[in-house]
């Protein structure tokens, strides 16, 4: 029986949030990291449906939208009612064979409520039927120069499309398309840091730095919630994040002095880390730095616990995973950013150099959230038969729900 994973690939807004995830269905029968792009959607209805009734969308994607791959050979008509329209979209592969049926089957798509996205758009003729029908163009940005990008904007500018920007890899590339009037952008530019000569630290980071340290060091429990007195915001925040159906708590938290009995200083640094990425917006859910660092941190824990199996080295890749972006978050190199905290010599080893074990299960969680499957077979080879291709995706798409249950 072939297994399929749900990968998936934020799209953002103009303010840089999440409006919806490109769900890439991967098959992990190769224990190799060539894997086809397209196999998880070139199947039939039989794959399609697999997927369906192996993984919750609503957990995948939360309260966003998710579009789903298809080509000419996807015989999604028959089980499309498996699919809500409000939470499901549909992406035409660029390698669609494009025909009078695929057109049809499309038409059908949108008139049963389905938003359908054209992706990586080379303008011609033929396109126009499709230009007439789809919601959302997509634009390769890393294939095409400034001035074709321009062009096809221009060719593309009197049909009903919203234009998305593919394969945004920087700051700068998604400044220029921003101001070319693309309305999404996908891409990792948000984990791009972008050094700042003298950052100032927010108040309520700094407080979580310093409570960080105080928790690592299992400080006197009334020490800790002084500093939450201090900033009550936070005190809301945690409480929201431990009184989540994620715990299943017999009985509400209602104090930090509470939460610090129940939980125990471990699982209380893990929501620490995790409230140092949501200082930068009240609507932090929809903050793809947020969203990564958390199923980064997740996944890392799940690998290790898989290849060690001790608690110890899960706690350390937690950690690890989580502030492994924290450079981003402050717009600083990794050595300062992790400067004031308390930490492992293991963890800033594997930080700023991604040596040492917990380095190195870092750098493959990074290959896989990135989707770079060519640097996967060198990585996976240090471990030997103790980690195959198929158990690395199933880790990853655990993590992802294991995101997903935090209620906030």
């Amino acid at each position: 029986m072939v297994k399929i994973y749900v990968a998936r690939q934020p799209i953002l807004d103009r303010e840089g949030k999440i409006f919806a995830y490109e769900l890439l269905f991967r098959s992990g029968f190769k224990n190799r990291a060539d894997i086809g792009e397209n196999e998880g959607v070139r199947a039939t209805a039989k794959v399609i449906e697999s997927v369906v009734s192996s993984v919750s969308f609503s957990r995948i994607i939360r309260d966003k939208k998710g579009f789903i791959n298809i080509d000419e050979t996807s015989e999604i008509l028959s089980i499309v009612e498996l699919l809500p329209p409000e939470r499901i979209g549909f992406e035409i592969l660029e390698t669609a064979v494009l025909s009078q049926d695929f057109l049809d089957t499309l038409t059908e798509l949108k008139e049963l409520g389905y938003e359908l996205s054209l992706d990586d758009l080379i303008y011609s003729e033929e396109f126009i039927p499709y230009l007439k029908l789809v919601d959302y163009v997509k634009i390769d940005v890393l294939e095409h120069s400034l001035e074709d990008v321009e062009r096809i904007i221009q060719e593309v500018r009197d049909y009903d499309v919203r234009l998305i920007a593919e394969k945004v890899e920087t700051y700068e590339t998604f400044k220029v398309c921003r101001e070319l009037g693309f309305h999404y952008f996908q891409g990792f530019f948000f984990q791009e840091p972008r050094v700042i000569v003298s950052k100032t630290v927010e108040p309520a980071y700094a407080a979580l730095v310093h409570l960080y340290n105080m928790v690592s060091e299992e400080r006197e429990i009334k020490d800790i919630e002084k500093v939450f007195k201090k900033f009550s915001e936070l005190s809301v925040k945690l409480l929201q994040f431990i009184n989540s159906a994620y715990y299943s708590l017999r009985q509400p938290v209602k104090s930090i002095r509470h939460a610090v009995l129940m939980l125990g200083y471990r699982n209380l640094l893990k929501w620490i880390l995790l409230l140092m990425y949501s200082v930068r917006s009240e609507d932090f859910t929809s903050d793809p730095l947020f969203e990564e660092a958390s199923v980064r941190g997740f996944f890392m824990e799940r690998l290790a616990n898989f290849l060690y199996g001790d608690k110890e080295t899960s706690e350390q890749a937690f950690i690890t995973g989580v502030l492994s972006l924290i450079d981003v978050l402050l717009g600083l190199p990794m050595g300062e950013a992790v400067r004031h905290l308390s930490l492992e010599e293991e963890i800033q080893t594997a930080l700023i150099s991604r040596r040492g074990k917990l380095g190195g299960m870092l750098s493959l969680v990074e290959s896989v959230q990135r989707g770079h499957l060519e640097n996967m077979e060198k990585l996976l080879a240090t471990y030997g038969d103790r980690l195959t291709l198929d158990k690395l995706l199933q880790l990853q798409v655990e993590a992802v729900e294991e995101y997903a249950k935090i209620e906030f």
